[in-house]
């Protein structure tokens, strides 16, 4: 009777394919972690621009605040410069724009409007201005939603002129403050209200 004798050359070939197999599993590992690590920088650079802006909004609702005394109460005329319906002090200092660096790399610039602004001849609305609100400080008291056509809401679209009516003493501004990082880049708005 013959013994079998082991087959020659079969750990090589074994050897192989287990380290193909983890090699693979090593490529996979490394793509995982890679989209994942690019995935949470983005994430934590969207918060970065998103909290500077808001940072901006801040600063500007407080310099409002500051200088509501002395705020411009006739309405601003839009001739074609977007400076034209900057938030202005009466004796005509433009409040803005503001800008500033957070963190290193951050810079934030922020523009304060005046809602209480008409339009110059020629010119029409566009995307960059804020909506209408024209009145002012005034006297008076509240009214209807008038400029809407019917079975439309009171969302206030800078291709609308509203009337929303309001109280005494009351002027609206917009505030779009835009945070910049690299190539990246977030914007946020806010209407603020000012009372006299």
């Amino acid at each position: 009777m013959r013994v079998k004798q082991r087959e020659k050359g079969m750990a090589l070939p074994l050897a192989l394919v287990i380290l193909l197999f983890g090699g693979v599993l090593v490529a996979i590992a490394m793509y995982v972690v890679e989209n994942m690590h690019s995935t949470t920088q983005e994430s934590i650079t969207h918060m970065e621009l998103y909290n500077a802006a808001q940072q901006g909004v801040e600063k500007a609702m407080s310099l409002l605040w500051e200088n509501k005394d002395d705020l411009e109460q006739d309405a601003l005329t839009y001739e074609g410069n977007i400076e034209d319906i900057y938030a202005q002090l009466d004796d005509g200092t433009l409040l803005g724009p503001i800008t500033f660096t957070v963190a290193p790399e951050i810079n934030v610039e922020v523009k304060i409007f005046d809602c209480n602004y008409v339009l110059g001849s020629g010119q029409s609305l566009s995307e960059e201005l804020p909506p209408q609100y024209p009145g002012g400080w005034g006297a008076g008291g509240g009214g209807a939603t008038t400029a809407l056509p019917g079975g439309t809401s009171a969302i206030i679209d800078p291709g609308r002129l509203l009337s929303l009516g309001g109280g005494a003493g009351e002027h609206r501004y917009l505030i779009r403050s835009t945070a910049v990082k690299g190539d990246n880049g977030l914007t946020a708005e806010a209407m603020v209200v000012v009372n006299k």
